[in-house]
């Protein structure tokens, strides 16, 4: 007599076991997130997507891209040049030089004691915009020719690539007034010395200067006599694994470091790492190179995830820390049928817009990370999820009388969608060719969809594929079984 079982899709993903052996935990899951439902775990919904807001022109992959609140403009970075982008997505270069193509730019906002808007880009080297129009080099001659720039208490401080030192802007002596340009403070420079690493990265928050290098994070205050000075205890073990793979939100900083000979992502937690990888613990691990690792943060319709991407494995890796759950995002290569890491790179939030941007890693375009929007530009967005190798907890071989897929889609307009299914059985590499269903929800856009006969296996995994411009739930999958007597 056949048996209804559930086919388990509430559990968070884990990438650390062998997939063959897993049978409650989700072996795959791409370009999806999953978002909690009290009284029933959580569903899967497909990630948002990416919507073409402008264009540099520039050719090259984005270098960074920030909104600069004071002046409310957006300025982005793109095959050498610095652009201003309007709300309406009109892309105008700033005249001047910028100092580098293809590093990525550090940008920090403070102000003249005028208050006038101020804004300092780093990109092995420092510029400067006042207006949004025009780029400015300092004259000074001890200028670093910085990696990393931040603001603090009505200073400027930037690193000094391939050391331990730091500097500040000061009062110039010639003028009596503190100058956001003069970088040649007698005190300068200052050098981080809990540790024998060089600086890799450097940044502010709440009021405090977080300098981290390979070894360790030392963290500095403002002292009001040198001006800064290192805070006593304030120091953590880990040091971060490239120079831009940090990212602070959610009244914390997340980073991709080595502890003990272990890489990891940390959440800080009262200056103190808290290690929040561990379900992709392997895959960290067997990485080549993570010194070009980036880390951006999307929050975009209630989604918000800080984003881990690395070139050279070319994954990208979404952590979202609301609920603990890492998530793998990608780019569909239409001509492999596979997964690259994620289209986006550089992130900021126009808050007087409400727009969540993002630069191309390809060439110079911006996008829209919106709930709008299923496709990534031009390009189809190809979510799916794997369930586990589901055995019914025994290896006797199994009839499937009938296969139930539960879902939502928000209608846009269309009477069908499709959704594709394959299935592969008893550990086999090789899946069943995909199958078209045909969804055609109800007036909220409901739907269950019915499959008779669907074979006989001892263990089997599922893969449900959407790529239609749609928002897609998955909520739920079960199917009638008999369990056979062999």
């Amino acid at each position: 007599m056949a048996k209804q079982t559930l086919i388990p899709l509430d559990q968070k993903p884990y990438y650390n076991t062998d997939a063959i052996a897993n049978s409650i935990a989700t072996d795959d899951m791409v370009d999806c997130y999953l978002e909690p439902v009290p009284g029933v775990g959580f569903i899967t919904r497909r990630r948002p997507g990416l919507a073409l807001f402008g264009d540099t022109g520039a050719g090259a992959g984005g270098d960074g891209i920030f909104y600069w609140e004071a002046a409310d403009k957006v300025i982005a970075i793109s095959g050498g040049k610095a652009f201003n982008v309007s709300s309406g997505g009109v892309c105008t270069q700033l005249t001047g030089t910028f100092p580098s193509t293809g590093v990525q730019t550090v940008f920090a906002d403070g102000q003249t004691l005028a208050g006038v808007p101020w804004l300092y880009m780093a990109a092995n080297g420092l510029v400067y915009t006042t207006d949004g129009a025009t780029l400015v080099t300092p004259t000074d001659a001890n200028t670093p020719a910085a990696s990393h720039v931040a603001w603090i208490n009505g200073r400027f401080v930037a690193n000094e690539p391939g050391t331990n030192r730091f500097d500040f802007t000061d009062t110039n002596p010639a003028t009596l007034v503190m100058e956001n340009d003069y970088w040649s403070a007698t005190d300068n420079p200052l050098t981080c010395e809990a540790r024998g690493d060089k600086l890799s990265a450097l940044f502010t928050a709440w009021q405090e200067i977080y300098c981290w290098g390979t070894e360790g994070l030392e963290i500095w205050q403002d002292d009001s006599i040198t001006p800064f000075s290192p805070i006593p205890g304030a120091f953590a073990e880990a040091g971060i694994e490239g120079p831009y793979a940090c990212g602070k939100v959610d009244n914390t900083i997340f980073a991709l470091c080595v502890i003990e000979g272990k890489r990891c992502v940390i959440r800080l937690n009262q200056r103190s790492p808290l290690i929040v990888s561990e379900p992709i613990a392997r895959i960290l691990s067997e990485m080549s190179t993570v010194s070009d690792a980036t880390c951006d943060i999307i929050s975009s319709g209630g989604i918000a995830v800080a984003l881990f991407s690395f070139p050279t494995d070319n994954q990208s890796w979404a952590y979202d820390y609301k609920n603990d759950i890492w998530l793998k995002w990608g780019y569909y290569n239409i001509f492999s049928g596979t997964h690259d890491r994620f289209l986006g790179q550089h992130s900021c939030f126009a808050k007087s817009w409400n727009k969540h941007l993002i630069q191309s890693r390809l060439d110079g375009k911006i996008y829209e990370v919106t709930r709008n929007s299923f496709v990534d530009g031009t390009n189809p967005l190809v979510s799916y999820r794997r369930t586990a190798w589901v055995d019914k907890g025994t290896w006797k071989r199994k009839r499937s009388e009938q296969l139930f897929i539960k879902g939502k889609v928000y209608p846009k307009g269309a009477s069908s969608y499709v959704l594709q299914l394959r299935w592969r059985d008893d550990g086999n590499p090789i899946w069943s060719n995909l199958m078209d269903l045909d969804i055609n929800p109800d007036f909220q856009g409901d739907f269950i969809h019915p499959l008779n006969r669907m074979g006989m296996y001892r263990s089997r995994q599922y893969e449900f594929r959407m790529s239609d411009n749609v928002d897609f739930i998955l909520s739920g999958a079960w199917e009638d079984v008999e369990v056979m007597r062999n």
